[in-house]
């Protein structure tokens, strides 16, 4: 994978919170000099693969990587050079594969709440190019040749705000066999929370679209065969309680 070019590279925010994308991202020293467009989404409240797709379209005809990110990102340290990525792969800063049974989450970062408290450190940390089997929402690049060559290689806008990259990333591999990858990067991410019933929605959607899929995610297994890989291994994290609790309370009722 030598594809080695100097495409210049775009990052798109859009946001609802403007404080919070201009300090992560136009104020942020570690993107001094990068194009950053970000995107007000509080009146259109527009779904983020919607919006998405709308940019590639925009840009479909340019040479360019084009970087989604969520306005609660901040990178903390140096970014990654495009210059030798193969422009054949779909790349992120924080994936999941499996090792036997279990899943492992790479590309180690912070979480932390809104305000930057409660920090706690995810995933295992990664020096070079590393192969995930999905990728997780909060960062997602992509270069326009393949988008141009891959026409079926589109966010779903089923999805609104969880699992588009997720289903980006088995759509890759399932139906084009292109790799996924994640790149090296130090960032914080200010997201700590409860997953909502807008996932499990999500979760239950791509089960049907998937049904011979099992692959894990950052927050559960994803596709038709999770249930198979949910004998082995359950997911017990945080983002979890409130909805593993909340299933507690009316099989109690």
């Amino acid at each position: 994978m030598n594809n080695s070019n100097k495409d210049p590279l775009q990052i798109f925010v859009p946001y609802v919170n403007e404080k919070m994308a201009t300090d992560f991202f136009q104020k942020n020293s570690n993107l001094s000099g990068q194009s950053i467009h970000l995107i007000d989404n509080r009146e259109r409240a527009a779904g983020l693969p919607q919006i998405y797709n709308e940019i590639i379209e925009k840009r479909l005809e340019e040479d360019a990587w084009l970087f989604f990110v969520h306005e609660d990102f901040e990178v903390q340290g140096e970014l990654f050079s495009t210059e030798n990525l193969a422009k054949e792969a779909v790349y992120g800063t924080f994936g999941v594969k499996m090792d036997g049974h279990e899943p492992n989450a790479f590309g180690q970062h912070r979480c932390s709440e809104k305000n930057g408290l409660k920090v706690l450190s995810v995933g295992l940390p990664v020096t070079a190019l590393t192969w995930v089997e999905t990728l997780d929402c909060v960062a997602v690049l992509l270069h326009t040749q393949l988008l141009r060559d891959r026409p079926g290689l589109r966010f779903d806008e089923n999805l609104t705000f969880d699992l588009y990259a997720e289903d980006l990333c088995i759509n890759a591999q399932e139906n084009f066999g292109i790799p996924v990858l994640v790149v090296p990067l130090e960032f914080q991410h200010y997201s700590k929370g409860f997953v909502t019933d807008r996932y499990w929605r999500g979760i239950k959607y791509l089960g049907d679209k998937y049904p011979d899929v099992g692959v894990p995610g950052s927050c559960s297994f994803i596709g038709g065969k999770a249930t198979e890989l949910e004998k082995h291994f359950v997911y017990d994290i945080p983002a979890n309680t409130k909805k593993r609790r909340d299933r507690e309370v009316k099989t109690a009722r």
